[in-house]
């Protein structure tokens, strides 16, 4: 039995309509192009002093390597690459920020393989995510820059922070200010909402009221009457101890004539004896009074001449003493 030629275009038409919306198959993607020569060096040179745990070296290596090929297909590898060294020197901001484009910029897994190195990326940045804090800026239209501790940022993107507190700041238009200061911790999530404020230096604390201090007494000068004194004993004391030497120093030598000479009675040397002590303690008290004499006259010159309230300080052996009057 012969088909009608309708039922014969309607069974064509369905094959083409089959054939036209069937979904693709799915087909591994063409791997990169092979690098070149000098950048390969480099890749070489990196794993090696990864494998000798220089991973500051392998670290300068890969940024020089992903500053090459940032516009190649080879980005996604360098900047995997450099969020894994970074989370194994502790540099958790920037292993952030370069795992989270990495995993942005991975194509969904193929093999498993492919799958493994995907999940192990995942679970890499929500480690490093634990460690820092994420902040996320609404501030006025028209901001721009935005700046978080000093670092310029995306305002529409999550900002990831160390732990502690960070101040955010943002220029107007018009030329305002607009501050805002914000504590986060490890693994928290922060919004902040910067506000408005004038521009200019920020206001100064006033500072705080100094004690009042009683007025101080006024000074007076020496008393005359104080200064003669001390001069005066002091000459006394003086001319007591010049005068004593000078009678000791004549008896002195009288005596030294007098033993010299032979003499036979022992009542006569006994009485010499006698003498030679008395001179001695002349000569003795002489020296005191000399003394005596130049410390008084020195003070009393001191007290004249200082004003009043002055302190003179003598320090000997660790100790000092202080004068004042």
């Amino acid at each position: 039995m012969l088909r009608s030629p309708l039922v014969v275009c309607w069974s064509q038409a369905a094959v083409v309509a089959v054939f036209l919306l069937a979904p693709p198959r799915a087909s591994a993607a063409p791997p990169p192009p092979p690098r070149p020569p000098h950048v390969q060096a480099l890749v070489s040179e990196a794993e090696a002093a990864f494998d000798r745990l220089d991973i500051a070296r392998a670290r300068d290596l890969w940024a020089q390597i992903y500053d090459l090929e940032k516009t190649t297909e080879w980005a996604t590898v360098g900047i995997c690459q450099l969020g894994q060294i970074d989370r194994r020197l502790w540099r958790w901001v920037d292993a952030v920020d370069e795992l989270t484009q990495c995993v942005q910029q991975m194509r969904p897994p193929a093999t498993p393989r492919e799958r493994a190195l995907y999940e192990t990326r995942h679970a890499d940045l929500a480690t490093a995510r634990q460690r820092v804090g994420e902040i996320r800026v609404f501030a006025p239209a028209g901001a721009k820059p935005v700046l978080v501790g000093g670092r310029l940022v995306d305002k529409d993107d999550p900002i990831y922070v160390a732990p502690g507190q960070h101040e955010v700041t943002a220029v107007l238009p018009d030329g305002r200010m607009a501050r805002s200061t914000v504590q986060v911790s490890a693994g928290e999530r922060r919004a902040v909402v910067v506000g408005h404020e004038p521009a200019g230096p920020r206001p100064v604390a006033p500072r705080p009221a100094m004690p009042a201090v009683a007025p101080a007494r006024p000074r007076t000068g020496p008393a005359p009457w104080l200064v003669y004194a001390g001069l005066g004993t002091s000459g006394a004391f003086l001319a007591s101890g010049i005068a004593l030497h000078i009678v000791a120093s004549l008896e002195d030598s009288a005596l030294r004539d007098a033993m010299c000479k032979p003499h036979s009675d022992g009542e006569y040397k006994e009485g010499l004896r006698t003498e030679q002590h008395a001179v001695e303690l002349k000569q003795h008290l002489s020296t005191a009074a000399l003394i005596a004499g130049t410390a008084l006259g020195a003070a009393t010159i001191i007290y004249a001449v200082l004003p009043n309230g002055a302190e003179v300080r003598a320090s000997a052996a660790g100790a000092e003493v202080r004068f004042s009057w």
